[in-house]
């Protein structure tokens, strides 16, 4: 079937079911996707699916569940780890508490996090978390390089990255940006512009 991150929702914070769903989709239309993007089923979703699945969680959890959705990924990690930081803003943002299953994630750390109001719950912040190693992305004509803050490696020419910041290389450029999904929004542009003067 394929790697599936499961989303819950189980404390809302400061806002209601509405605007988190609302909050979720507006994120998930800010970049694009190899995966269907991720959505959030709250008791405001008016889709019989989506009341169906949170009725069936809700059956079978023992804490909780304010709202919840899944993705399954198309391979492509960039996704997983969208979704982590897209969360992680969120959660910031509108308060509450957001954990992700990825049962499948070969890193061990990976396969459960929790994000309470922004921030990574237990003594490990989100870039102790992440990978350690550059992640790719790949595109028709090209691939992009994520580089996260912690890595030192001898592939990237020139200085280590700012600390909390994720450098990216395409076709040869390099920058940075202050977090991941910043980096792959300005490396998606670059890729944009590339592809329409190619």
């Amino acid at each position: 079937m394929g790697r599936v991150l499961y989303v819950r929702l189980t404390n809302p914070g400061r806002a209601g079911g509405a605007e988190w769903s609302q909050a979720v989709a507006d994120f998930s239309s800010t970049r694009s996707w190899h995966s269907d993007p991720l959505w959030l089923a709250t008791d405001d979703s008016p889709g019989l699916f989506e009341m169906e699945y949170l009725r069936h969680l809700r059956l079978e959890s023992a804490e909780p569940i304010f709202g919840a959705g899944f993705i399954r990924l198309a391979g492509d990690e960039t996704d997983a780890l969208a979704i982590s930081f897209g969360l992680l803003q969120l959660t910031g943002r509108l308060g509450g508490r957001a954990a992700i299953s990825d049962p499948d994630n070969p890193i061990s750390k990976q396969r459960l996090l929790a994000l309470v109001e922004g921030k990574v719950s237990g003594p490990r912040d989100i870039d102790e978390v992440m990978v350690a190693g550059p992640i790719f992305k790949r595109l028709p004509g090209s691939t992009i390089t994520f580089y996260p803050p912690r890595y030192r490696g001898t592939t990237l020419p020139g200085p280590a990255s700012t600390p909390g910041c994720w450098s990216f290389a395409i076709e040869g450029m390099q920058d940075q940006a202050p977090g991941f999904l910043e980096a792959e929004a300005e490396a998606m542009r670059i890729y944009r512009g590339l592809q329409a003067i190619g």
